[in-house]
């Protein structure tokens, strides 16, 4: 048969365990801070915006060139990250890494319904991540005509280093509330966990619900400190003759 728990039951466990539980979230606080401001290396990200328009000196635009820009953005985006670009960037930035290394820190974002590109870059070093961001953009604003035979590729604005930029991860306030949801869950876990474990008897219900049989009498606690009164009378004590 299972056993069904109460509410208040519930809330007797939890107020019963609660300094375990606290002192369990405070251990998941602390831990997710040291590992997030002093192990964790941060990472900045910075980004090239590009415009994708066709030149059209003297004239407007007319919907059927920018439909075709617009349709041009997700072939646009695969460029950029393909290795007649990146390879490029490596070779002419010397980095030391390979076009996998590097096309993992590169990605290409469409802004919907619009004409711009966003090239972004993640890295450990935020001047080395506008280095390739804008490098990116540049080479692959040449390269674009020759493979594609068009020059509608424009860089709308640079990537800069910008003063007292912070990191984009980690997030040490965000990891810190998260890890204190998940150690009020852990600790609650471990609280029911002992309760369920715990087999000692400490009252009348206990013995009740255990056995199941009804308790007929109880021994009040006594203070071994107190004395008893001389004219009081004791039950045990052997009558005279």
């Amino acid at each position: 048969m299972m056993e069904t728990i109460s509410l208040r039951e519930i809330y007797g466990i939890l107020k019963n365990r609660i300094r375990l539980i606290l002192t369990i979230m405070i251990a998941f606080m602390v831990l997710t801070a040291l590992v997030s401001y002093y192990m964790i290396t941060p990472i900045y990200q910075t980004s090239t915006q590009l415009l994708i328009s066709q030149q059209q000196a003297g004239a407007a635009l007319d919907n059927l060139s920018i439909e075709t820009d617009l349709q041009l953005m997700g072939t646009y985006s695969e460029i950029i990250g393909s290795p007649v670009i990146l390879e490029q960037v490596i070779s002419q930035l010397g980095l030391d890494m390979s076009y996998e290394e590097l096309a993992e820190k590169v990605t290409v974002e469409i802004a919907e319904s619009s004409q711009l590109l966003n090239i972004q870059v993640h890295d450990a070093d935020l001047a080395a991540a506008v280095e390739i961001a804008n490098r990116t953009a540049e080479i692959f604003e040449v390269e674009v005509t020759e493979l594609m035979g068009v020059d509608n590729v424009f860089i709308l604005s640079q990537a800069v280093v910008m003063d007292n930029q912070t990191p984009v991860s980690p997030n040490p306030p965000l990891n810190i509330l998260l890890a204190a949801v998940v150690g009020l869950l852990v600790g609650a876990a471990v609280a029911f966990i002992l309760q369920y474990l715990d087999t000692t008897l400490r009252g009348e219900q206990d013995i009740h619900d255990v056995l199941g049989i009804p308790v007929l009498g109880a021994i009040s606690p006594m203070n071994e400190e107190e004395d008893i009164p001389a004219n009081e009378p004791i039950a045990f004590k052997r009558r005279e003759a």
